[in-house]
């Protein structure tokens, strides 16, 4: 089983529910793996680059598999970090890496940058890279104000250009909130598309692994 994961926004909390995800799935006893094809904002300690997203992972359990295969600097775009560090991206290396990687899992989870139409690398979208992967998207959102546009567009995207959805994930979900937008998003959703919900993941403030493990559990892939 292989998934995507796009979020509607950049800091929606895609790596958050990537992490949850990979640690759900071990947590059920299968051999579970992260891929990151694009990492910028790489994380310079010495004369090495780490990569942010793959160092997180690791943070929460180092039984599951991580690899990425370009790792770049800037907090910009994963296309336009290649362009400015001079690195060439080859969409068949992505390709090769993603097939090889997801061999040695039972379940891999695909890390995408920023939404759905994040320029990941040369003339390419990280639509255009789901589609290369061949593999279904899960979309991550929050309940707020303005998220159910960027959702709604989201999902349209995805389903004019054949995109599979496995479904949406509502991400930071207040409880006991006041807040008109968050109370009535899930029923706002709800009438403008069928895309299915498969999680709401609560608020947690201080995530640790076995309250991530409780939360994610719930969502059934």
């Amino acid at each position: 089983m292989e998934y995507f994961i796009t979020g509607i926004d950049t800091d929606i909390g895609k790596t958050f529910v990537t992490i949850g995800l990979a640690l759900a799935s071990e947590s059920k006893g299968l051999k579970a793996g992260v891929y990151k094809p694009l990492q910028s904002g790489a994380i310079r300690q010495g004369d090495k680059l780490l990569a942010p997203d793959i160092e997180a992972v690791k943070k929460y359990s180092d039984k599951i598999n991580t690899k990425y295969s370009y790792l770049l600097e800037g907090e910009v775009s994963p296309a336009l970090a290649a362009k400015l560090s001079g690195v060439n991206i080859d969409a068949n290396k992505i390709l090769t890496d993603f097939k090889e990687f997801s061999k040695i899992n039972e379940i891999t989870f695909v890390e995408g940058a920023g939404g759905i139409l994040a320029p990941a690398f040369d003339n390419m979208l990280c639509a255009d890279l789901i589609k290369l992967l061949n593999i279904p998207v899960i979309i991550v959102t929050t309940p707020f104000l303005g998220r159910l546009n960027h959702t709604l567009l989201t999902v349209y995207y995805a389903k004019q250009n054949n995109i599979p959805i496995k479904g949406i994930i509502i991400n930071r979900t207040p409880e006991n909130t006041n807040d008109l937008a968050s109370k009535n998003f899930i029923k706002e959703l709800q009438s403008y598309t069928d895309t299915k919900i498969i999680g709401c993941i609560k608020d947690i403030k201080k995530p640790d692994k076995q309250r991530m493990i409780e939360e994610f559990t719930k969502i059934i892939l």
